[in-house]
């Protein structure tokens, strides 16, 4: 694993000026979930998640981005050829990408195992980090707190309303 300064190159345009690669990963070309023309890359970046989807043969790219804070989880299937990383993203409503259908968990399919091990347990160590960065029922929640099922914001346990959107939590 590493950085692909291709996919790099192809995400410069939306990478914050702040915002720096950490990790690469590509589907495969060939095996369950792979993509013969045009695979899929993400890029794990010290921010977020991006997924960049290059469709008709790499002429137009689609690419989707999800911001540490937002994700509840990582979880990892191993296949024999390849492997599939699912993230659990709160409050994310799309039609379109990752979570599609209102799913609030979306597969990131086709992946060498080696490379879909090593995306899991960086995700996942931001997360351990975000976690533990925030003061324990602290404006942005801490360990325990709510997730707006509307904007994705982490509110203090026993919120009856969300602090950014004002949503009612359940």
């Amino acid at each position: 694993m590493g950085v692909n300064q291709d996919d790099v190159k192809a995400a410069k345009s939306i990478l914050w000026s702040d915002e720096n690669v950490v990790v690469t990963v590509r589907q495969r070309r060939v095996g369950p979930g792979g993509a013969m023309t045009t695979p899929t890359s993400v890029l794990a970046t010290d921010k977020r998640i991006i997924i960049l989807n290059r469709a008709t043969l790499g002429i137009r790219q689609d690419y989707e981005a999800i911001p540490y804070n937002q994700i509840t989880s990582v979880r990892l299937e191993h296949g024999i050829i390849s492997s599939s990383v699912f993230i659990r993203v709160q409050g994310y409503s799309t039609d379109k990408g990752l979570l599609k259908n209102g799913k609030q968990e979306g597969e990131i399919d086709g992946l060498n195992n080696k490379d879909a091990q090593e995306l899991a347990d960086f995700v996942n160590k931001k997360l351990e980090d975000n976690v533990s960065a925030e003061p324990e029922g602290g404006a942005s929640g801490g360990p325990g707190g709510i997730f707006c099922p509307k904007c994705g914001a982490r509110n203090p346990a026993g919120s009856r309303f969300c602090e950014k959107c004002g949503e009612k939590l359940s």
